[in-house]
């Protein structure tokens, strides 16, 4: 164990013991004593430094009584875990590390992986400290996320978008055979399905676009002036607001309407599709919701892939499109 963990170890005891009603004003021999046996401390000038340490690193109130020939803290009401966690904060905070463990080592987060390391050390800390918690990584798995590429770029992106600097990409489209450079005023990154997304006004087509991270070959930075989101007028939640996925068209918003069976349309009700879904039906025949949303290549999809448990109703145009896009897919098995 690293010393300086270690060190807080000791420091959690000496605090305990002299927050201790029952047994106050320790002497140096008993917080000794008790070290020893934890932590195998056997030299009185190790808890002399203990002592000063948490006077300077944590501003721990400690004096020595005269009288009492002991230990205490000036203010009763001092703790040096201000945060007292019970059990349910223990399993609560595990489940968060299950997630930092997982992210620590992506890219993105390579200069917060101090940051990260310091959160886990002091959760594993606070858990093992006179605690017997239940491991919490051992029945919560999560699904992994996998690495892309372009997601070395996503730091630097972060970057210009906070210091709002113009940007020239090379972007390559999926039916493309070879990049195409676009100026853009970064303003946000977006993350759907595993996959990162950047949204900027786009000077070519002067309007706010998307771009795939993992499609854009390089960037630099340029120096033009940059254009505030609120100068064309973008603002991430109304941009998204009505649209599933990433793709917010600036085509209108308008109700869609599904049916599902009953046994898709229980997962349906448990995950609703958007925060707009309103349930209209609901008996043993089907579940109809409601949707408010812009019909773009995302949802499309996604109703594409629920198959013959899923209707469009309207509108109709929708309705036309999935039963066309059905019709060809069940071609290619004649």
């Amino acid at each position: 164990m690293p010393s300086s963990k270690l060190a807080f170890f000791r420091y959690l005891l000496i605090d305990r013991m002299l927050r201790d009603k029952q047994h106050q004003y320790p002497t140096k021999q008993d917080l000794l004593e008790a070290c020893e046996e934890k932590f195998g401390v056997r030299s009185i000038s190790t808890i002399e430094k203990d002592l000063n340490a948490m006077r300077l690193e944590f501003d721990a109130p400690v004096e020595y009584n005269k009288r009492m020939k002991g230990y205490y803290y000036a203010d009763p009401s001092f703790k040096l875990l201000s945060v007292n966690l019970t059990e349910e904060n223990l399993v609560a905070l595990g489940f968060v590390e299950t997630f930092l463990e997982e992210f620590r080592f992506m890219p993105i987060f390579g200069e917060f992986s101090n940051a990260i390391d310091k959160v886990l050390d002091g959760l594993e800390i606070t858990r093992n400290f006179g605690r017997d918690s239940m491991a919490v990584d051992k029945f919560i798995q999560i699904d992994k996320s996998p690495y892309f590429k372009g997601s070395d770029n996503l730091s630097q992106l972060i970057q210009v978008i906070a210091d709002q600097h113009v940007i020239q990409i090379e972007y390559r489209k999926f039916n493309a055979e070879k990049d195409k450079a676009y100026t853009v005023h970064p303003y946000l990154l977006k993350e759907f399905k595993n996959l990162w997304y950047l949204v900027g006004y786009v000077v070519e087509y002067k309007e706010v676009r998307t771009f795939g991270v993992d499609r854009i070959t390089s960037f630099a930075k340029l120096e033009e002036t940059y254009l505030p989101k609120e100068k064309v007028g973008f603002d991430a939640d109304n941009f998204f607001k009505n649209c599933y996925g990433i793709t917010a068209l600036n085509e209108k918003h308008g109700k869609i309407v599904l049916s599902f069976t009953p046994f898709l349309g229980n997962y349906v009700k448990a995950q609703p599709i958007h925060s707009s879904q309103n349930i209209v039906l609901d008996n043993d025949e089907e579940l109809r919701i409601e949707l408010d949303l812009v019909f773009n290549f995302e949802l499309k999809n996604l109703i594409l892939g629920y198959g013959n448990a899923v209707k469009v109703l309207e509108p109709a145009p929708v309705r036309e499109e999935i039963k066309k896009e059905l019709l060809k897919a069940a071609q290619q098995y004649d």
